[in-house]
């Protein structure tokens, strides 16, 4: 007969949980206890004064010039439409009358061993000139045929001249006669009728005499009559030969032909445009500058100077050609608040021509700034170091350390400066600071008076001038060697 084991009481079950509890706890205290002896002892240090980290630009005394800045569209600085001064049809062309073809004008060429030679203009296209000569041919016939008159006319004046001097001497002795026979008459041995005909043959020599001598005066006013038609038919011989010379076409100076409007074969009206030709030797480039700018840009010019430019293909480009500033507008533009200045490049002595219908980006020499002048000095620096009219100087200051040391901290401190003139990411500063200053670049927003920092990278005004994409100054001459 099997027996079954009695299962324990809830009292004895309790009591053994709660022995099993303690002993537990006991143990994991014991090894909370071991492991606490285990731990190294930890020393006590005392707790650093925070530190803000900053970048700092370092002032110094360099000379600068102003860079003008502005934009522009490249023009020709000789560009002409040839236009057909005669009508007619084109009966020739050049053989390379296109779009891109450089001709030449006529002229003296030097060469190295001798005279100089002459060099023929090129032929753009010939106008059917048979009109114009056929208009010569009978101007100069006209001419002719005056020139003929007046000659003949100038013989018969030589003539009447002769017939006149004759009948004056028979005039004269036929008055002898008549006074004889009225002697004679009054005498009573002489009779009437001798007399009656003295006086009818007087009377008519003194007509004829008249009439030659109003021929002989009106002569030459025939010859003046006929010499006026002359000078008008050399005139109208002259524009015919004008008009002849206008059939043909030369450029009237080097270029290229931009535009080609005709074609052989074609009527062409007097007036009609034939080609267009530029000069590409000598460009110009109409750039807008403010009026504060314009104004020291005149100031320069009216002292004889020609700024210098430099320009590039857009802002951050490097330059590429050079050219100066020649003229001004004489009136600003009331709707964009400029003032145009007219800059000249000459790409003859380029490499790489400047072409027309660019758009560039010109660097115009504009003021320089003396910084080395003991008397009033002046400085460069980043309009970002400025807050309200301050900025921060960064110098060192003693301090003592938890050892009781002094040592040297960096400190910044307010500092009050009179700016000046604004040069985009610029200012000018003429007081308040001094070269070798360190100003405070970052942080500005939580920066106080008397912060304690650390310098993290400092830079100059040569690093602002490199890492400037659009620069509107740049070291002067004596400097930058």
């Amino acid at each position: 007969m099997t027996t079954t084991p009695k299962s324990l009481s809830p009292v004895k079950r309790l009591v053994i949980s709660e022995i099993l509890i303690v002993l537990i706890l006991s143990f994991s205290f014991l090894a909370y206890k071991r492991l606490e002896a285990q731990k190294p002892t930890v020393q006590e240090k005392a707790a650093e004064s925070s530190r803000l980290n900053v970048d700092v630009y370092s002032v110094e005394s360099m000379n600068f010039q102003e860079l003008l800045s502005g934009f522009g569209t490249v023009r020709a600085d000789r560009e002409v439409i040839l236009a057909a001064q005669v009508s007619g049809e084109i009966i020739e062309v050049h053989l390379q009358l296109e779009v891109g073809y450089h001709v030449a004008t006529g002229k003296l060429l030097p060469t190295p061993a001798g005279p100089s030679k002459q060099r023929d203009a090129d032929l753009l296209l010939k106008i059917d000139p048979r009109d114009y000569e056929q208009r010569v041919e009978q101007a100069a016939n006209r001419i002719a045929e005056l020139n003929a008159d007046i000659a003949q006319l100038k013989v018969q004046k030589k003539n009447v001249d002769r017939q006149v001097a004759e009948g004056q001497s028979v005039l004269k002795t036929l008055t002898e006669e008549r006074d004889r026979l009225q002697a004679a008459v009054n005498r009573g041995v002489g009779t009437p009728s001798d007399l009656n005909k003295a006086l009818l043959e007087v009377q008519r020599y003194n007509d004829t005499l008249i009439q030659l001598e109003n021929q002989s005066a009106s002569i030459p006013l025939q010859i003046d009559a006929a010499q006026q038609r002359l000078m008008t038919s050399q005139s109208e011989k002259q524009r015919a030969e004008n008009d002849l010379q206008r059939a043909q076409v030369f450029p009237p100076f080097d270029g290229v032909l931009s535009e080609v409007f005709v074609e052989q074969g074609q009527y062409v009206q007097a007036g009609e445009p034939l080609v267009r030709l530029t000069d590409l030797s000598i460009v110009e480039i109409p750039v807008a500058l403010s009026f504060e700018d314009f104004l020291q840009l005149q100031q320069k010019m009216e002292s004889g100077h020609r700024p210098a430019v430099e320009l590039a293909e857009n802002e951050s480009a490097a330059t590429v050609w050079k050219g100066y500033v020649v003229r001004t507008s004489p009136e600003a533009d009331a709707g964009s608040r400029t003032v145009q200045v007219f800059v000249e490049v000459f790409n003859s002595d380029k490499k790489r021509p400047l072409l027309p219908g660019a758009f560039v980006h010109a660097r115009i020499d504009g003021r320089r700034y003396e910084l080395k002048n003991d008397v009033e000095k002046a400085f460069l620096i980043p309009r970002e170091c400025v807050v309200d009219g301050s900025v921060y100087v960064v110098g060192l200051e003693d301090e003592v350390d938890e050892t009781s040391q002094v040592v040297k901290v960096d400190v910044a401190r307010r500092q009050t400066v009179q700016l000046g003139r604004r040069l985009q990411a610029l200012v000018e500063v003429t007081g308040g600071i001094e070269s070798g200053d360190q100003l405070v670049l970052t942080n500005l927003d939580i920066v106080e008076d008397g912060t304690k920092v650390f310098i993290q990278s400092s830079t100059t005004a040569l690093d602002e001038i490199k890492s400037s994409r659009n620069s509107v100054r740049r070291l002067a001459a004596s400097d930058s060697q």
